[in-house]
């Protein structure tokens, strides 16, 4: 048997705006620390949002400040630093949860951002992650953004059929694939990580052929394991009329519906473009950003820093938050069966 409650919150990440972000739902486990498997997957599943996030002490003799751990509504574990650890991340500032705001390590110029390192536990991986902070003027409240250092990109297999990959997503061939800007091949749909999440990348021709596209789950499924039977998501993208800035839709067969914000493939999507040179990078850093979310009513906005040092990327991805709902959840009973 298990009784009591615990403390949640809602934080639409990715915006400063509520309910226009990516919504993730929070459960705050560090003072109690007695939730098991069963019971994160069943609070998950409860509050159906594409993943919820349980903040944990962290393992003995580990240099972390704070460990995660995310589910999806289906009860998978993801350990991809998107969303799900950016958000809380956030949260954790914005509510005063950190200590040492009073230290900073660095501050951008007179009057400019300051920033904060803490240290993350994930999937056994202890991690750097960035605050960064702009204090409030006339009394107003300090903004918080966060930096969640990612993978270095790694490319994966190519899309053997584009054009059933096209059809079973509700688009004609021709609207799968991008012309490259700097007379190399077209773009084609390619699977990439930054971490041990994999993403089938599918550059989509318009912002037509973006809204158009409708995705079956089973249909889905049958793709991904055709390309590679770890990838977890469709990340469909086009660029617009701005230079360095795209439009993206995101599936995956684990989540009810489509993700409105995913930093977990926008990542590798900067690792994506950058080898096929479509990324512009001026003294060793690339910037990009990502509008995701708009058929689902949100408006999500993603920025990410590529930083290139000889051979070696790094990924950066940037965000805000704002928190719209706060309450309790009951903890489920240790015979509830998941």
């Amino acid at each position: 048997m298990t009784s009591g409650r615990l403390p949640f919150f809602v934080v639409d990440v990715f915006s400063t705006t509520p309910y226009k972000g990516n919504p993730l739902a929070i459960v705050d486990d560090t003072a109690a620390g007695r939730l098991s498997d069963a019971q994160m997957k069943l609070i998950a599943r409860q509050f159906n949002l594409s993943e919820t996030t349980f903040l944990l002490r962290p393992s003995p003799d580990s240099a972390a400040d704070v460990r995660f751990r995310s589910f999806l509504p289906d009860g998978k574990e993801v350990f991809g630093s998107g969303h799900n650890i950016l958000g809380a991340w956030w949260h954790l500032a914005a509510e005063g949860k950190l200590s040492r705001l009073d230290e900073p390590v660095r501050t951008a110029g007179d009057g400019g951002a300051e920033e904060f390192v803490f240290k993350q536990e994930l999937g056994g991986n202890v991690t750097p992650v960035t605050i960064l902070r702009q204090r409030g003027r006339d009394g107003g409240d300090d903004a918080f953004s966060v930096s969640v250092r990612q993978a270095p990109p790694r490319s994966h297999a190519g899309h053997p059929d584009p054009a059933s990959l096209a059809r079973s997503i509700g688009l004609f061939p021709e609207d799968i694939g991008i012309p490259s800007t700097t007379g190399q091949s077209p773009l084609q749909p390619q699977v990439m990580s930054t971490s041990t999440t994999r993403h089938l990348m599918v550059p989509v021709s318009s912002v037509d052929a973006l809204n158009r596209a409708s995705v079956d789950r089973e249909k889905l499924l049958a793709q991904l394991h055709l390309v590679d039977e770890q990838a977890y998501g469709i990340y469909l993208f086009t660029p617009t009329t701005v230079r360095g800035k795209y439009q993206a839709r995101f599936f995956s067969p684990g989540m009810s519906g489509e993700d409105p914000a995913t930093g977990s493939a926008a990542g590798p999507l900067a690792g994506y473009l950058y080898r096929h040179g479509e990324m512009e990078v001026s003294d060793g850093v690339g910037r990009m950003t990502v509008i995701q979310g708009l058929r689902t009513g949100r408006e999500c906005v993603i920025e990410v820093v590529l930083s290139v040092n000889g051979a070696r990327e790094e990924v950066d991805v940037v965000g805000s938050g704002v928190k719209v709902m706060a309450g309790d959840v009951r903890i489920p009973d240790s015979s509830t069966v998941f």
